[in-house]
C-alpha cells in the first residue's frame, strides 16, 4: 500500500488547453516530459522512517511510527507477531534495532534492514485484536492494540469425563489467570466433603502434654484442613474449596452430604446441589424445619449446629461434637431412635444416632410442660428450591451470591446481603457453574499473591471482581453459575497438585470442599 502526504499542488494543473502557437507545443512538451521526471524521481526517493512513539491507555497500547513523507507498507499477521515491511524506507540514526513497550501485551518489537526495506516486527504475547491503519499530515502509521483477550487451552484429561483447562483474559485493567475443571456428570461424581480431624503433630502434641486441662476437639466436629488433604482423604481426583465458614471451622450457609441436613442457610443465598440422579442445579433455597410434640404442637428449628441465641431452637447432630456446649439458659430435648431419651438444661450429649433440640424463649416453659421421656417426637427438614424440582436432593452446598441465571449475569449480591468485602472490589474466587448440556464447570481465578517475592517480569493476575467472573463464566460456555469463598481460600487441586497460585503462596485450610471422584 503506498501512502502519498496531501499537496497543495497536483500534476492536473499542468494540463490546461494549450493557447500559444503551435512553434511553441515542442518546448512545453519538454519542458513537461522534464517536469515529470522531476516528480517522478521524488516518488521514488526512500521514505524516512524518523520516529517511533507510544501511548498507554486504560483500553489499548498505540504505536505511531512517523515518515518525512510518502511511504508504502505491507503486512503478513498472526496470532503470535505482526510483522510491517515498510517499502523502500529507511530508519534514522535514532531508531533503535530493539525497542522497548514494557507492556505484558507487547513488549518490545524489532526493526531490522531488509533489503531496500525495514522490516519490523511485533511479537504478541496474547492473542488480541488490533488495528492497523495510516493517517496523513504528517504522514504515519498507527497500530492500536487492545488489551481484552481470551486463550482457554486444554491441560489435558484427568479421567474420563473430566478435562483441566487453563484460561488467560485480558481486562482493561490488567491480566487474568484461571483454572478451569469441566465435568461430564455422567461419567464423574461430584459431591461436598468436610475437613476432618488431623493427628497433632510434634509440636501440638508438646503443647497437649503440658496443658492436659485444655479439652481439645470435645466441643465440636467441625475442622480446618488444605484442600489437598480433604480431596486425599476422600480418595478423590480432584476438587476446589467450598462455601464461606467460621474460625472455627463451622460452615456459613446450607451443606447437606448425602441427604443429611449439617447446617442451615442464611438469607435463603444459592446454592449448588445435586439430585439422586446426578444432575445438576443452582437455585435460591428456602428451608422448613419444625419438629412435632405428642399433643400436635409444631415449633420451628431456627438452625442446625450453630451456637445457640435468644430465642432459638437449635438442632445439634452428631457432626457438632460430642456435646451441644450450651448453657443453662434453656431446655434441651436429646432424641435417639425417634424418642425422647433425655430432657436437660444445658450442655447434651449427642447420640450417635440421634440429635439434640436446644430451645431458649418463650418455648421453654411450654416444652417442660409438655415433654414427657419415651414421647415420639417428629422433626420435619424441607429444602425448597425457589425455581427448580428437583425429585431428591442428595448432596448441596450453598454459596452466592448467584453469578448468571438462564444464560444472563445475575449477580444478586445485594438481595443475598453480602458484605463489601465480597460484594465489591477485585480479588481471587472460587465459583460453580452449569453448562446447557448439564456439564459442571469447577473454577477458580487467580488473585495477586500478598506475600511471596514476584519477578517484575512476571505475569500477576488481578483477580476478578464479580461482575468480570459472570463475564469468565459465560465465556466458558456456563448457563448458571454462583459465586464460592474465595480470596486466600481459592484452591484448586488436581492429582494431589496444586493446579493454582493462591494468593498467600501457600494453601489455606478450610472447613470444605467440593470434590470429583470418577464414576463407578
Amino acid at each position: 500500500m503506498t501512502i502519498l502526504p496531501k499537496r497543495t499542488n497536483s500534476l492536473c494543473n499542468f494540463w490546461k488547453p494549450a493557447r500559444k502557437p503551435r512553434r511553441f507545443v515542442s518546448g512545453f512538451r519538454a519542458a513537461l516530459v522534464l517536469l515529470l521526471l522531476i516528480v517522478g524521481a521524488n516518488l521514488a526517493q526512500a521514505s524516512i522512517l524518523y520516529r517511533i512513539r507510544f501511548g498507554y491507555y486504560p483500553d489499548k497500547i498505540r504505536t505511531v511510527f512517523d515518515f518525512d513523507g510518502a511511504f508504502s507498507y505491507d503486512t503478513d499477521e498472526s496470532k503470535e507477531k505482526i510483522i510491517l515491511r515498510l517499502k523502500n524506507t529507511i530508519a534514522s540514526p535514532d531508531i533503535q534495532s530493539y525497542v522497548e513497550l514494557n507492556d505484558l501485551i507487547v513488549r518490545y518489537l524489532e526493526v531490522e534492514k531488509d533489503g531496500q526495506d525495514i522490516k519490523i516486527t511485533i511479537p504478541l504475547a496474547e492473542p488480541i485484536d488490533y488495528n492497523i491503519f495510516y493517517l496523513n499530515d504528517p504522514p504515519r502509521l498507527v497500530v492500536d492494540f487492545g488489551r481484552e483477550y481470551l486463550n482457554i487451552v486444554s491441560g489435558g484429561t484427568i479421567a474420563d469425563g473430566v478435562e483441566f483447562l487453563k484460561v488467560k483474559k485480558g481486562l482493561a485493567a490488567g491480566p487474568v489467570t484461571a483454572s478451569v475443571l469441566r465435568v461430564d456428570l455422567n461419567k464423574a461424581r461430584v459431591r461436598p466433603a468436610l475437613a476432618q480431624a488431623q493427628t497433632p503433630n510434634i509440636v501440638e502434641s508438646f503443647v497437649n502434654l503440658l496443658t492436659p486441662w485444655v479439652q481439645r476437639g470435645s466441643t465440636s466436629h467441625f475442622y480446618l484442613d488444605k484442600v489437598s488433604n480433604i480431596v486425599a482423604e476422600q480418595q478423590a481426583l480432584a476438587g476446589i474449596n467450598g462455601t464461606y465458614f467460621a474460625s472455627n471451622g463451622r460452615p456459613l450457609g446450607a451443606l447437606m452430604i448425602d441427604q443429611e441436613l449439617l447446617s442451615y442457610s442464611i438469607h435463603d443465598r444459592t446454592a449448588f446441589f445435586l439430585d439422586e440422579a446426578n444432575q445438576p442445579y443452582i437455585d435460591n433455597l428456602f428451608i422448613s424445619a419444625y419438629f412435632t410434640i405428642k399433643n400436635g404442637t409444631r415449633y420451628k428449628i431456627t438452625g442446625i449446629n450453630q451456637q445457640r441465641s435468644s430465642n432459638d431452637v437449635i438442632m445439634y447432630t452428631p457432626v457438632w461434637g460430642e456435646k451441644t456446649g450450651t448453657n443453662n439458659n434453656g431446655i434441651e430435648v436429646v432424641v435417639a431412635n425417634g424418642k425422647i431419651s433425655q430432657i436437660n438444661v444445658s450442655d447434651s450429649k449427642i447420640p450417635e444416632d440421634g440429635y439434640v433440640l436446644s430451645a431458649n424463649g418463650p418455648a421453654i416453659e411450654v416444652l417442660a410442660d409438655n415433654l414427657r421421656l419415651g414421647d415420639k417426637l417428629t422433626t420435619q427438614i424441607k429444602i425448597v428450591p425457589y425455581n427448580t424440582s428437583p425429585e431428591k436432593i442428595i448432596h448441596l452446598i450453598s454459596g452466592g451470591p448467584r453469578l448468571l441465571k438462564t444464560g444472563r449475569t445475575y449477580i444478586s449480591k445485594h438481595e443475598e446481603k453480602f458484605q463489601t468485602d465480597i460484594a465489591k472490589g477485585r480479588a481471587a474466587r472460587t465459583a460453580v457453574g452449569i453448562t446447557k448440556e448439564k456439564e459442571l464447570l469447577l473454577v477458580t481465578v487467580d488473585g495477586p499473591p500478598r506475600r511471596q517475592q514476584v519477578r517484575k517480569d512476571a505475569k500477576i493476575s488481578i483477580g476478578v471482581t464479580l461482575e468480570e467472573l459472570s463475564n469468565l463464566l459465560l465465556s466458558l460456555g456456563a448457563y448458571e453459575a454462583m459465586n464460592l469463598d474465595g480470596g486466600s481460600s481459592s484452591t484448586m487441586i488436581i492429582n494431589n497438585r496444586l493446579a493454582n497460585i493462591p494468593t498467600s503462596g501457600y494453601q489455606r485450610r478450610v472447613s470444605n470442599a467440593i470434590i470429583i471422584r470418577p464414576e463407578l
